[in-house]
């Protein structure tokens, strides 16, 4: 079984690294962005290969996100 690798990019770090957390599936990636991106981006990937990169948008309410 594959792991999901989700890829926070939210300038919280010092560095300005990118915070990598592992998923099962889809869904559980997507919950791991939801929950740990204040404001910024996040990357979902598989291996290699970049599933999707997602913005999040909006304020405390109806965020919303952007995927690509």
């Amino acid at each position: 079984m594959n792991k999901f690798r989700v890829s926070i990019h939210d300038g919280e770090m010092p560095d300005g690294a990118p915070v990598a957390l592992e998923a099962l599936d889809i869904a559980t990636a997507l919950t791991i962005a939801d929950i740990n991106v204040g404001a910024g981006d996040a990357e979902i990937w598989d291996g290699g290969r970049r599933l999707a990169r997602l913005s999040k948008h909006g304020g405390h309410y109806a965020t919303f996100w952007r995927v690509t």
